[in-house]
């Protein structure tokens, strides 16, 4: 996947970034939490509404409001995907005093709820990565090989990514998180037994808590992770804290 990368003329990233929002009744009071969409490579933000994880959220009467952030891969190639959230759609929305923010993304945008959590940790409460992409098959190999996550031997942290390092930083930061050495927010993971990044799935999910991992049989589709998701929306800490 190209991230960070010298090919920004392919892939557009509008100014501000576009986001599509469906908010509780008035009726039902100001809600305590707002969850943030991260689409995937080639999806977009009203995908969140046709594929159902906007009704799976109503259904369940969450205190939550929703916003689906249009954020494409034009935003992650330049390297302005965190500051485009923030300014555009977090920032703003933060305004009307939520206690709780959580990011749900898949592929791509599961990447970018760990991508956002890193550069802005004090913003998030948690995250639920679906099938999240975490890099290249040659750096999921030295993970695997090293014997997972756990005992991986991580570089020094970077403060800047570019194209080169930040997939090793992602890793780094995310074993920095579990083992309790850097702050950062609650970490859920979800994905099919037959997606094709379980192989990089599978190291993240050995070092959450337990309860923190969502496994199905299933595949790389919405059909899977709209199910993952009912499932977090059922027993997870939002499930608990966004009611």
């Amino acid at each position: 996947m190209m991230m960070l990368c010298a090919c920004t003329a392919l892939f557009p990233a509008r100014v501000p970034m576009r986001s599509a929002q469906w908010r509780l009744p008035a009726s039902s009071g100001r809600a305590k939490c707002l969850v943030v969409f991260l689409p995937g490579f080639g999806d977009d933000a009203e995908d969140f509404a046709r594929n159902g994880f906007v009704a799976e959220v109503q259904r369940r009467s969450l205190s939550a409001d929703l916003v689906a952030a249009q954020a494409t891969i034009g935003y992650y190639a330049r390297g302005t995907f965190p500051e485009r959230l923030a300014t555009d759609v977090v920032g703003p929305a933060r305004v009307r005093g939520y206690q709780q923010v959580w990011l749900i993304g898949m592929s791509m945008g599961g990447m970018g709820t760990v991508f956002y959590a890193r550069a802005r940790t004090a913003d998030v409460t948690g995250v639920f990565a679906l099938a999240p992409y975490l890099g290249d098959g040659d750096l999921i190999d030295e993970l695997r090989a090293q014997g997972g996550l756990a005992r991986w031997q991580a570089p020094p942290r970077v403060e800047a990514l570019t194209e080169d390092n930040y997939q090793r930083e992602i890793w780094r930061w995310l074993r920095a998180v579990t083992r309790g050495e850097e702050r950062g927010p609650k970490l859920y993971l979800g994905y099919g037994r037959s997606d094709k990044l379980a192989r990089a799935d599978e190291l993240l999910a050995a070092v959450l808590p337990e309860g923190h991992t969502y496994l199905i049989d299933g595949a790389h589709d919405w059909k899977t992770w709209k199910t993952l998701l009912g499932q977090f929306l059922d027993r997870s800490d939002f499930a608990r804290d966004c009611r």
